[in-house]
């Protein structure tokens, strides 16, 4: 467990999340979770002087939801994470296929989440719980159901899959355009001397944010031209290696994420057909 101030901690789960403990007066507010019930116990002490009471999804990832299953807790997410994707077969088919990588996602309003959370939110809420502040936000460019999580007065914030460092960036529900200007947000001084906490990655820096924003906007840019040309589904194909270009990563984890991107964009081309 890495102690970030005397009140928030992360730690990295079995599925490889970052994810957060946030201790307050009255109980425990969870920022996603650890993978089982049992894995509480590896919070240590921090875990154990009150319960958890309230869990914050920060978005639909598959390994995210998987890691809420059996979590005894009030569960937290925005409200697109309730609403069905359309139904494309070949999108579908892919999956089936890249699944076994131990990379997949799940579609959003699978038929295969356990559950539905107890509290939603359109665009921003506020918690106020035993005596801490947390701002949830909207920021729908990583996934259509994103959430930053923001403790002001901690000055800390949780913002999931939004910047990934050395590893693609997952597109399938993707708004790239926000997401760009998300990275802005998150790069200028709103966020000076923030410990920003990445899901994938853990703690990165505003530099880290800055790259991640040249990232996607070489995504963001390469789409608008693909689709002002009526581009079919093999030219978007064909951004991978171009995208892979821009990453730092180590080559064992090349055919992982090649097939992180075939997927993502797959599901972003049939998910934006007119």
């Amino acid at each position: 467990m890495q102690e970030l101030t005397p009140n928030v901690a992360i730690q990295q789960n079995a599925l490889g999340l970052y994810t957060g403990i946030v201790q307050t007066q009255d109980g425990n507010i969870l920022i996603d979770s650890p993978y089982r019930t049992d894995d509480y116990k590896a919070w240590g002490n921090r875990a154990a002087k009150s319960e958890s009471i309230l869990l914050v999804l920060l978005d639909t990832q598959y390994d995210r939801t998987l890691s809420a299953k059996g979590c005894d807790c009030i569960i937290v997410s925005q409200s697109d994470f309730l609403l069905p994707a359309k139904p494309r077969q070949q999108a579908v088919k892919l999956q089936e296929e890249l699944l076994g990588s131990g990379d997949g996602h799940e579609q959003v309003g699978s038929s295969n989440r356990p559950y539905s959370p107890e509290i939603s939110f359109d665009q921003n809420m506020n918690l106020f719980f035993g005596g801490t502040e947390i701002f949830l936000e909207h920021h729908p460019g990583s996934n259509v159901a994103g959430i930053w999580a923001i403790l002001p007065q901690e000055k800390v914030i949780f913002v999931g899959d939004s910047v990934m460092v050395n590893q693609p960036p997952f597109l399938a529900y993707s708004d790239p355009a926000a997401w760009a200007a998300d990275m802005k947000l998150l790069a200028s001084r709103a966020y000076k001397g923030y410990q920003i906490v990445s899901s994938r990655t853990g703690l990165v820096i505003q530099d880290q944010v800055r790259e991640m924003g040249k990232l996607i906007t070489f995504i963001q840019n390469s789409i608008v031209n693909l689709r002002e040309k009526n581009a079919d589904l093999d030219t978007y194909l064909e951004l991978i290696p171009r995208i892979l270009k821009r990453i730092e990563y180590p080559p064992a984890e090349g055919e992982l994420f090649f097939n992180r991107l075939k997927w993502g964009l797959t599901t972003y081309y049939e998910l934006n057909q007119a």
